[in-house]
């Protein structure tokens, strides 16, 4: 059921707001389909409950109602289409610079995790492969039906008020468990809507180009997989073992392992890793 329709409170062409959705992404990505001149570039739709949320790989993601940042954006830059892989971590930067703008130390801290992260990186007891780093939300993109230009619907999942109780994983936090000031969703959202505008503008006036736009190093300096070792679990093939040195022009990581051989990662699920822990493989050798 579709509730008000925001206005000029909020930053997007278009806000839909839901009392409950199965996932915000599959709703938004049938509207735009279904009839794509109602659904500009920018228009959103966000649900106070969420009941079949996805992360990646298709992996489950619920939250108490109204616990949680639920919502997706469609967007429709005016970029090249090979360019589109750069919009996870485009609304990553926009989500980070968000919750830093609202709250307070320690927001300061809270970063990505190549490719689709939110972290809080001191948020708790040190976990296997997690460190004391704990996740604090995601980023899930998907290709919607192209109208006259690329199009993708970005979804994003941001947890406020759970408890311990809430949270299904350990290695999950929320803002108000990590000591960070909460804000309600609908602040966060406008918060979140506002940074994106800015970043797909400045993308878009360097025709998707990261580097030239500045963005490529906005997104390092928020980045907290580089300069650290790392276990890639690959789509194929066994785990990469190395150091994450940079992100290339396409926004791959790059992980030098301990021949000193640089890969460039496409997909997989990253793992921070201890130096000399269990986790850590060969070691990588030191320097970017």
């Amino acid at each position: 059921m579709w509730l008000a329709r925001g206005v000029s409170e909020h930053p997007f062409a278009r806000l839909e707001r839901l009392e409950q959705a199965g996932s915000t992404n599959t709703v938004l990505r049938d509207a735009a389909a279904a009839e794509p001149a109602a659904w500009p570039h920018l228009s959103a739709v966000v649900a106070r409950h969420q009941t079949g949320g996805r992360g990646r790989a298709g992996r489950g993601w619920a939250t108490p109602p109204g616990s949680a940042l639920t919502a997706s954006v469609l967007v429709r830059p005016q970029v090249p289409a090979e360019r589109l892989p750069w919009l996870t971590l485009l609304t990553g930067l926009a989500v980070v610079r968000a919750v830093r703008a609202l709250g307070a130390p320690p927001a300061a801290d809270v970063g990505l995790k190549w490719p689709n992260d939110v972290l809080v990186p001191d948020a708790g007891p040190e976990l296997p492969e997690w460190g004391t780093a704990r996740k604090l939300g995601g980023i899930l993109t998907e290709v919607a039906a192209p109208t006259d230009r690329p199009a993708a619907v970005v979804g994003i999942g941001l947890n406020l008020t759970q408890t311990d109780a809430d949270l299904p994983v350990a290695s999950a936090t929320s803002l108000a468990l990590a000591g960070i000031p909460v804000p309600t969703a609908e602040e966060l959202l406008a918060a979140v809507g506002t940074e994106l505008r800015e970043v797909l503008t400045r993308w878009e006036a360097h025709a998707g180009d990261a580097r030239a736009a500045g963005l490529l190093a906005a997104v390092a300096d928020v980045c907290l997989t580089l300069d650290r070792p790392v276990r890639v679990d690959l789509p194929a093939g066994p785990p990469l073992h190395g150091l994450a040195t940079a992100l290339d022009d396409d926004g791959r990581l790059l992980v030098r392992d301990a021949a000193g051989q640089e890969h460039a990662v496409v997909a997989g699920d990253v793992l921070h890793v201890r130096t000399g822990g269990p986790s850590a493989g060969p070691t990588a050798p030191p320097g970017r």
